[in-house]
């Protein structure tokens, strides 16, 4: 999707908010350099004059501030650049820290249309393209445009006719919209490839053990080499179409160095100019062909940050999950689904569902692959609301319809290995409040997980990706204790038995059921062996 230059630039000069005293100070120092490099161009000029005895003055005074100005010069800019980097780091933390926290309240139908790499790649690369742009490519761009004025109008003061020689032939051509139009057509088609790649780096890199598994070695590795390619493509199509560009550029320019060059030289033996004057034409000259080529360099960025822009705004404006103050229920006693329906797209998941789970009554929900188990967790967690129907949830008597502010009631143990990189003890202790040596031992035993103790290096034993390292019944395990860390009334468990033995998977369901005696219990599951244990059972058909 594309989005109007002014709704860009709106949202650029936003994310700029708290750092345009500094960006100001970049600019101002940038500027003082251009009136330190006028002040070294006439300060030359001035000595030669002076040393040929074409006019009067001092000529150590004279060199003095000259090289005084050049000095100076390269002061500022290295301050200004230490400035503009130091601005560009914060922005990128900052930015990419707001897109981050973005996503992760994205509500569930829009996480389901975006992969991670592809997040990944936005968040990393688009991002860091739109904080160059407003942090140094801007800036510079502005300087740049100032020090072609500058220098133009201090050689018009010298001599009108090789000003207007030297500008006149500059390549404007590159303005039309021809070029854009081009340009943002290639930026998008790289971009997307990169993007492409990104998705296919991540799955080979995520699921390395799994591909090599199931023999998809060759397979994926083909992906991978054929989205390589797509890049490589369409990044020399961009090439390609850069490089005629510049040598348009490069020899329009040289040819007007050269036709004002001679122009210089003839008006020099005709007496017309004096020889500082043409040493400092030839000085302004590089300073006005300089800025042109940067000036012309800037419209490619340009492009590249509205290209940037328009993805990043797609993430920005999905709908995110309003945050709400988290409500603790002192004493739920039943949840309530009423006429309950839902669909992804045209496909109904759950059609007209009725249930109610009480107080002391542990319940388990059953159903096939497709029947809308996940879906329902899902609406118990108030990450997706129902298209018709309710959820209600009874505490204290009081009948309140569930949303995503009670969602810090629930100890949800999500299926398969979801543990953090890093050590045991860092997964457990998430809330340090309640992260007592007693309270860590309680969950463990909960959880059956003892066999931590029994690890070389204990509650320190390092976890990696996905809880590598780790069986995935004792990783299953470990998440078990670590939703148990929570004081919370209610407790919802997906397939917890479905990577243990008979035995552990009994011993696990006897300890949480007497446990979780005073709680709201639900387990999702294909094993009839834990249903029969519930007090009622919930078939998803």
């Amino acid at each position: 999707m594309s989005y109007s230059l002014a709704y860009q630039l709106r949202w650029a000069w936003n994310l700029t908010k708290g750092y345009r005293l500094q960006l100001l100070g970049v600019l101002l120092m940038e500027l003082a350099g251009i009136a330190l490099m006028l002040l070294f161009v006439y300060g030359s000029k001035l000595s030669i004059d002076i040393a040929m005895g074409e006019v009067q003055g001092s000529l150590k005074a004279t060199l003095g501030w000259t090289v005084g100005s050049v000095l100076g010069g390269v002061f500022l800019r290295l301050a200004s650049n230490r400035l503009s980097e130091s601005i560009r780091v914060r922005m990128t933390i900052s930015l990419q820290r707001d897109l981050i926290e973005g996503q992760m309240l994205t509500t569930w139908k829009f996480v389901k249309d975006w992969h991670t790499g592809d997040l990944v790649q936005r968040i990393q690369t688009d991002g860091a393209e739109v904080v160059v742009m407003l942090s140094q490519s801007a800036i510079y761009f502005f300087v740049t445009v100032v020090q072609l004025l500058a220098s133009f109008g201090f050689l018009w003061t010298m001599d009108p006719m090789l000003a207007f020689m030297i500008v006149a032939i500059s390549p404007l051509f590159l303005f039309s919209k021809l070029y854009f139009r081009k340009m943002r057509k290639l930026n998008r088609e790289v971009k997307s490839a990169e993007s492409n790649f990104a998705k296919v780096m991540q799955e080979n890199l995520k699921f390395r053990v799994l591909v090599r598994a199931l023999g998809l070695t060759p397979m994926r590795s083909q992906k991978l080499s054929q989205s390589q390619e797509d890049i490589y493509d369409l990044k020399m199509s961009q090439l390609n179409f850069s490089t005629l560009t510049q040598g348009i550029i490069k020899i329009t320019i040289n040819g007007g160095y050269l036709l004002t060059f001679i122009w210089g030289v003839f008006r020099l033996q005709a007496g017309q100019i004096s020889f500082g004057t043409m040493t400092a034409f030839l000085q302004l000259v590089g300073r006005i062909q300089t800025p042109i080529l940067q000036s012309v360099g800037f419209f490619p960025l340009f492009i590249r940050f509205r290209t940037s822009v328009d993805r990043l705004l797609e993430l920005e404006n999905n709908e995110k999950e309003l945050i709400k103050e988290s409500t603790y229920l002192s004493n739920p006693t039943k949840i309530q689904l009423e006429n309950v329906y839902f669909r992804y797209d045209d496909n109904t998941i759950i059609d007209n569902l009725n249930a109610e789970i009480e107080y002391g009554k542990p319940t388990a929900i059953i159903g096939s692959s497709g029947k809308g188990k996940t879906t329902l967790i899902r609406l118990f967690l108030a990450l997706i609301k129902p298209e018709k129907g309710n959820i209600w949830i009874e505490n204290n008597g009081e009948q309140l319809g569930l949303s995503s502010e009670h969602r810090i009631n629930f100890a949800y143990v999500p299926q398969g290995n979801t543990l953090f990189s890093g050590t045991i003890r860092e997964n457990l202790t998430i809330n340090k409040e309640i992260a007592t040596e007693d309270r860590i031992n309680y969950v463990l035993h909960l959880a059956c997980a003892e066999f931590v103790y029994d690890l070389p290096d204990g509650l320190d034993t390092l976890v990696g990706e996905s809880g590598y390292g780790l069986s995935e019944g004792q990783g299953q395990r470990i998440a078990i204790a670590r939703a148990m860390m929570q004081e919370t009334s209610i407790w919802l468990f997906d397939e917890v038995t479905s990577a243990l033995d008979k035995d552990t998977a009994d011993r696990l369901v006897e300890r949480l059921l007497i446990a979780g005696q005073s709680k709201l219990i639900l387990f999702v599951t294909h094993d009839l062996h834990l249903s029969n244990k519930c007090s009622q059972t919930i078939f998803m058909n």
